[in-house]
């Protein structure tokens, strides 16, 4: 499988833009980042509810990224969803 440089950003909005809080390097390919970003919980529209948000973005060069796709959520989903990177992420570096 052909290996690419993904980014999962994590954002909060505040003060009337979205400011990025953290950010996984998922080096990896397309199908495993696509299927990890399946499983997160959310919604594809901002709500009052729905501060947070979740990109998936694509490094095509040195100083390029492209949003490929991106989800709302809640704090409690934010916390699910956090889980669910991590425990994915660990698993692609401890098991590949």
């Amino acid at each position: 499988m052909e290996r690419s440089n993904y980014y999962i950003e994590l954002q909060m909005y505040c003060r009337g833009r979205y400011m990025t809080i953290a950010s996984f390097d998922r080096n990896s390919c397309e199908k495993i980042v696509h299927e990890l970003f399946d499983e997160l919980r959310g919604d594809q529209q901002a709500s009052d509810l729905r501060r947070l948000r979740i990109n998936l973005l694509l490094n095509d060069t040195e100083n390029s990224k492209t949003q490929l796709r991106s989800i709302h959520c809640t704090l409690d989903e934010l916390a699910e969803n956090t889980k669910i990177i991590i425990k994915k992420t660990f698993r692609a570096v401890n098991f590949e």
